[in-house]
């Protein structure tokens, strides 16, 4: 795996979700605490609509990405707490194309919905010391979501993990095989939050009231 880079390119705009979601002061110091979000989410029937076709980075637009819903519950055996169950939902490979040309680019996503506020948070925490422990370099940005950098066959690549309530969040992207990290890593940066932010306003529930409480 790729060493994490010294900071965050353009973390704002994910900071920004996080904070107007937890109602929080969205103050964007790396590894402080928010307030914790309390919005609910849903499954979608087709996670990549949320992605396909619209331009997340300079004009850059993904598609033909895999739709994967797993509609039965799964136990997450990590919490404090006992077992709880989660639902699934993801987009496997996504194909990005430059506006402006160049080599293909991956993204994908997955989101794991809960069936309530508080174990997603734990779980990205879990995820989170495993990461540090394995010495995978997590780079917090604060309470709610981390990223590190990934290469998986020759393509440098970012991976961006956020809380929101009772969704976790997990999203990759890779750049063309072959790329410098250095000339690649802003985008890379990018793609992983807009993607989140996406994701993660098109999964809220419309229906759920907004003054959920933490269990």
């Amino acid at each position: 795996m790729g060493r994490a880079g010294p900071s965050v390119v353009g973390m704002g705009l994910l900071l920004s979700v996080v904070a107007g979601c937890s109602g929080g002061g969205g103050g964007g110091d790396k590894g402080a605490d928010v307030e914790p979000s309390t919005r609910m989410h849903v499954m979608s029937p087709a996670p990549c609509a949320l992605l396909e076709r619209k331009p997340l980075v300079d004009g850059m637009t993904f598609r033909a990405g895999t739709d994967s819903v797993r509609t039965e519950p799964r136990e997450d055996a990590s919490q404090d707490d006992g077992s709880v169950t989660y639902r699934q939902s993801s987009c496997h490979e996504t194909i990005g194309t430059p506006a402006r040309g160049g080599g293909l680019w991956l993204l994908s996503a997955r989101a794991d919905v809960y069936e309530r506020v508080g174990p997603a948070c734990h779980r990205k925490r879990v995820k989170e010391n495993l990461a540090s422990a394995q010495k995978l370099d997590p780079v917090a940005v604060d309470g709610a979501a981390y990223w590190r950098n990934v290469e998986e066959k020759g393509m440098p690549g970012r991976e961006l993990i956020m809380c929101d309530g009772n969704l976790l969040l997990e999203v990759t992207a890779l750049a063309p095989r072959g790329s410098e990290r250095g000339s690649v890593d802003g985008t890379l940066g990018k793609l992983v939050e807009t993607a989140a932010r996406l994701m993660e306003e098109g999964l809220r529930d419309p229906a759920a009231p907004s003054s959920s409480t933490m269990p």
